[in-house]
């Protein structure tokens, strides 16, 4: 899906109307494909780099975010990286936005990892192989898979690449590429190459099927400047009281029989639901997206086991995330029959639950705690809904 590169998405350039006449610099060229392995190389040939961005993008690849980041990349070790996405995707606009509004600031790429959400006044930390690898799952909006992976563009190279024209992109003039790529399902993609340092300013991803757009565009770029280890750390004074949550995300485990952590989510009507406040009800957290063909899939399955427990002091909730400003959620919601009521923004609570995809499925008991995790959920939809039978089932008493 894509969601679970989501944040692996190779960025995508915000640049308008691609020049459909190949120019006459570029026939005399190399090929599409000669030239993105000449980005690639110039890429595995960087020991650092620093840049600003936008990202734009709406369906399965929705988020708006602008920001800097500085990018190491040390011989024969994984990429390391300090990413700010500004605004957090925590943040709410209040009646006056904030001005700047808050940012989520990022380091990792190794097995070490951080995240400031300034929106929820939270500084987290831990490890991959620990369990905490939610914690940069938002990454990829400002760093692009292409400057992390130990071969870039590979899902590219795979495929066809015609060099189609030029362009200017930040006063760089740029090779455009444009070719297929089926690595989150078949889509088209444009690469803008530089001409003089063949590094990479922007790229563009359209999904096929119409799910989902992205556009990312690099500015201000400086290779190689020098950067110290200092400079990829996120400074916090975690004595300092105003300095909000600390929290080790390695000791906090999401798994049933520990309390569900609690949220406030607002419905499309703009009335709030508070999960604390359903104590005493089984309660069934559905996170999906309507870009999300599995979330589709899943519906019928559980709306059909919802009808079922009506009264029985089940309650469904179908919480809404990572969805494009321009969808209506509780509109999907009565498309596909989910009969639940909706919640919006639920990517608000994604770190709380460490979530980095849809659909994922939450069974919270009567006393407040997780009582399943699915996150993702199993790949058949009527095998999902059976799993999810025998554990209503059984915190009922097992008697029906």
């Amino acid at each position: 899906m894509m969601r679970d590169s989501v944040r692996q998405l190779s960025g995508l350039g915000a640049v308008a109307g691609l020049a459909a006449a190949v120019c006459a610099s570029c026939a005399d060229a190399t090929t599409g494909r000669d030239r993105l392995l000449d980005a690639a190389a110039a890429i595995q040939g960087l020991s650092s780099v620093t840049y600003q961005y936008s990202y734009e993008g709406t369906g399965s690849a929705a988020g708006s975010f602008t920001g800097s980041v500085t990018l190491v990349r040390p011989a024969d070790e994984p990429p390391l990286y300090l990413a700010e996405l500004r605004p957090s995707p925590s943040w709410i606009p209040a009646a006056q936005d904030d001005d700047p509004p808050p940012a989520l600031v990022l380091s990792g790429g190794g097995d070490h990892i951080a995240a400031h959400d300034e929106a929820l006044a939270r500084f987290s930390y831990g490890t991959v192989s620990g369990g905490s690898g939610h914690l940069v799952a938002n990454a990829p909006f400002a760093v692009p898979s292409a400057l992390t992976d130990p071969h870039p563009f590979e899902a590219e190279l795979a495929g066809d690449l015609e060099l189609v024209s030029q362009e200017t992109v930040d006063g760089v003039l740029c090779d455009v590429l444009r070719g297929e790529t089926d690595q989150f399902g078949a889509a088209r993609v444009w690469w803008h190459i530089g001409v003089e340092d063949d590094l990479p300013r922007a790229f563009r991803w359209e999904a096929a099927d119409g799910s989902g757009t992205l556009a990312f565009e690099v500015r201000e770029l400086q290779v190689d400047p020098f950067i110290s280890p200092d400079q990829l750390a996120i400074r916090m004074d975690v004595t300092d009281p105003e300095a909000g949550q600390v929290i080790d995300e390695d000791a906090r485990p999401i798994e049933a029989g520990i309390p569900a952590p609690d949220w406030t989510l607002e419905a499309g009507d703009g009335s709030t639901l508070r999960l604390s406040e359903l104590r005493g009800d089984i309660v069934v957290l559905n996170v999906w997206s309507s870009w999300c063909a599995p979330c589709r899939d899943l519906a019928a399955p559980l709306a059909a086991l919802s009808d079922g427990w009506a009264g029985e002091g089940v309650r469904f909730l179908a919480l809404n995330a990572w969805e494009s400003p321009e969808i209506d959620a509780s509109e999907t919601a009565r498309e596909w029959g989910l009969g639940a009521a909706v919640l919006v923004r639920a990517e608000r609570i994604a770190s709380d639950y460490k979530l980095v995809s849809v659909p994922a499925l939450y069974v919270v008991d009567p006393r407040g705690d997780l009582a399943l995790v699915r996150n993702p959920t199993l790949g058949d939809p009527e095998a999902q809904a059976r799993e999810l039978e025998r554990v209503i089932r059984t915190l009922l008493g097992g008697d029906r």
